[in-house]
């Protein structure tokens, strides 16, 4: 007997426009029961949504080291502000740049009811989430569907 999966909206669909990229900041519980920042970009690539955790396999710095700005200037691959670094949209690896051949830890996205959800992790609420970093991304409360 196949096992549901638990889906957790995390926006519309046409809050992420086509070929452009949008990051949120959710919660999700570590190994340790530890409610932790769970950054994630999510972008919309020829009709395709992906997902992938924020983070470049570099150095683990976010990939819009400034804000809301996930994608090259071509608007054709995701890029590490940092350091420059591209990485394909549809695999996540890395063609360019001080990670060449690593890769983006990719999010499962599924679309449900024109929802961009996630699947595939335990997430938590953010309430009393106390977040070290600071940033300008947009929080959200993730309820399961």
């Amino acid at each position: 007997m196949e096992q549901t999966r638990e889906l957790f909206a995390v926006c519309h669909v046409n809050d992420v426009a086509k070929r452009r990229a949008v990051g949120y900041v959710l919660a999700r519980v570590d190994e340790n029961g530890k409610t932790v920042p769970f950054p994630v970009v999510i972008t919309r690539f020829k009709g395709k949504y992906y997902g992938y955790v924020n983070r470049c396999p570099h150095q683990g710095t976010r990939l819009d080291f400034e804000p809301r700005q996930f994608l090259d200037s071509g608007l054709q691959n995701l890029m590490c502000g940092k350091h420059g670094a591209l990485f394909d949209i549809p695999t996540g690896h890395c063609n360019d740049g001080p990670c060449k051949g690593e890769r983006l830890e990719p999010v499962e996205v599924v679309i449900d009811n024109e929802e961009v959800c996630i699947t595939g992790v335990i997430l938590a609420e953010e309430d009393g989430l106390d977040r070290e970093e600071n940033d300008e991304m947009p929080e959200i409360v993730i309820q399961p569907d």
